[in-house]
């Protein structure tokens, strides 16, 4: 019977912690929408302050998938010397075309490239009453491997054809693109530490006015022998709340940022030859603002009621 009672006592405790928590949790909740402007305005102050590096945050790993996929569209340019005869041209393709490091070789002859270049410069009769065509035939190359390095190598080997006059790759602009991209990357994760620095301090001071509007309360119980943990336990909750409501606001801020960039990502996208899209928030990212705001708003509360708690005294 003995031991039956002692096994019981644990239980017996943390059922009364469970109910004790869950009354402290829904009484804070309820004391929220006493005040419901004042806290919707801290709500929107914090879920502003999420939502700003949050968004540049998703874009930016966005815009580095689409520096990405046009990294992996690594085109190389051969032009072949204007002495090359069509059949030379052809030769020269099925050559290339055979190389282990080459995945495509595209022909393009140079009557149908002067034919394309006169209707994209718009410069046709000037072209006519010329008596030599003045370019030159031109293979399009696919690589194998995507990689700047390995393309830049073999770019060089082909410079070293007697039929190949000249080999572009342009990959400057990408490089130049993607550094900016980088430097964005670490640009916003400083501001999302002080934005984040700034929640503490927004949420501590929350705290601490709701501490001393409660100033009276606290040390009552104090008198009565309740312990900081106790004090402490309702304006923790509070805070969660705080940040769970800052959390699905500064998500609702975020989705609606990306559905007004959706078409001018895709305008971009369109410019460089890409079916790049700018996707919604995911399950992770709502988990992740979620998560991160009530992390922040129960870490302002805990250091300021703490120290609260130590001024307060009867």
């Amino acid at each position: 019977m003995s031991s039956q009672a002692q096994r019981s006592r644990p239980e017996a405790l943390g059922k009364r912690l469970l109910r004790e928590h869950g009354e402290v949790a829904f009484s804070s909740w309820m004391r929220l929408w006493r005040a419901p402007i004042t806290n919707f305005l801290t709500w929107l102050t914090l879920a502003v302050a999420l939502a700003l590096p949050g968004t540049l945050i998703v874009l930016l790993n966005q815009a580095q998938g689409l520096a990405t996929q046009l990294h992996t569209n690594n085109e190389i340019s051969v032009f072949l010397s204007l002495q090359t005869s069509p059949e030379q041209a052809v030769a020269v393709t099925q050559q290339l075309h055979q190389r282990p490091d080459i995945k495509h070789a595209t022909l393009i002859q140079a009557a149908a490239a002067l034919q394309e270049f006169s209707l994209a410069s718009g410069l046709g009769d000037i072209l006519d009453s010329l008596t030599d065509n003045p370019i030159p035939a031109t293979i399009i190359i696919e690589p194998h491997d995507k990689d700047a390095k390995a393309v830049s190598q073999l770019a060089e080997q082909l410079r070293s054809q007697v039929a190949i006059d000249q080999v572009l790759i342009d990959q400057l602009w990408l490089q130049r693109l993607q550094a900016m991209v980088h430097t964005s990357q670490r640009a916003t994760w400083v501001l999302a530490a002080l934005l984040s620095l700034g929640v503490l301090l927004v949420m501590g001071n929350t705290m601490r006015m709701q501490m001393e509007s409660r100033r009276e309360e606290i040390l009552v119980i104090k008198l009565v022998g309740g312990t900081d943990a106790y004090l402490r336990r309702p304006f923790l909750y509070a805070a969660f709340w705080a940040g769970l409501m800052a959390g699905v606001l500064a998500i609702a801020i975020m989705t609606l940022a990306l559905l007004i960039l959706q078409p001018a990502f895709a305008d971009l996208a369109t410019s460089f030859n890409s079916q790049w899209q700018l996707h919604n928030l995911g399950i992770w990212h709502w988990l992740a603002t979620l998560l991160g705001s009530c992390c922040l708003s129960m870490l302002a509360a805990l250091l300021t009621v703490q120290n609260q708690l130590r001024l307060i005294q009867p």
